[in-house]
Order: C-alpha cells, then structure tokens, then sequence
C-alpha cells in the first residue's frame, strides 16, 4: 500500500515567501463568474506586489511585478488596464490569480524599486500572449512511498 508524504525540500523548490508577505488570491468583480471582488480589502499603501499563477495554494508561474505607492489602486490597473495582450488574457479570463504582497509604509520610490528588482530576479515575472507562463517550474511537493 502506497501512501503520499509531503517532501519540505521538494516544496522549496517553488516559490518561497518571507512571513511578512501577503498572500491572497484576487478577484475583480467584472473579470470571474460569480461577481466576486477583494480589491477594496488592500491597502492604499506603498508596498511590491506580484501576480503570480496558483497550483494546490501555491503561488507560481509569476506574471507581473512591480512597485507602488497605492497597492490598491495599482492592483485594480493591472486587471482593468493591463500593459500587454498577454496579461490582459491572464488578469482577465477565468484563471485565478494569487496576489503577492509586502507592505513598505514610509519607503521611498528608490528602497521599493530595489525590492522589486530583487522579486524580478527572484520569481523571473513572464507571461505569453496566450496568458500563459512560457516554464513550468512547479514542483509537486509530495513523494508516493511504500506503507
């Protein structure tokens, strides 16, 4: 008899956040079926956020990053006026989107660009013109073993 056991070092190979980040998914009342929406929940705060794909509550295959000094207002543009054909199919299709954010209340322009660089390089933010994440890096976290 097999039985599954979560693998924590398979599990590290996908996106790793600090405790400090927000994760939550989000949803634009004029872009998912059931007229949900959770934008007004974010602050108006500067912080650095990523949109980011999700697979079993994991956050992957990043789409977009980028600083701001309104998260909520920032995080509507990107679902009503996205900046290519690819994240508009992304934002704006059936997809769920997870949404990563810090918080950075009192930073200037230059300390949360910085850190948006570090999350460029660190999550690698693309999207096809399809929508899609052109590498599938997720890793199934869980080994199959015998009992």
């Amino acid at each position: 008899m097999k039985k599954t056991i979560y693998n924590e070092e398979k599990a590290k190979k996908n996106p790793q956040f600090a405790e400090s980040v927000v994760k939550m998914e989000g949803y634009h009342k004029d872009y998912n079926i059931d007229k949900k929406d959770n934008l007004n929940d974010l602050p108006e705060e500067p912080a650095i956020f990523g949109i980011f794909g999700i697979i079993h509550e994991v956050p992957v295959h990043c789409r977009y990053i980028a600083s701001t000094d309104n998260l909520r207002k920032s995080v509507r543009d990107v679902f009503e006026k996205p900046e290519s054909e690819g994240l508009k199919k992304f934002m704006q299709s059936p997809w769920i989107q997870m949404l990563c954010y810090f918080v950075m209340a009192g930073s200037s322009a230059e300390e949360r660009k910085a850190k948006e660089e570090e999350w460029i390089k660190e999550y690698e933010p693309k999207v096809t013109e399809e929508g899609e994440y052109p590498d599938y890096k997720y890793v199934w976290p869980y080994d199959e073993v015998d009992e």
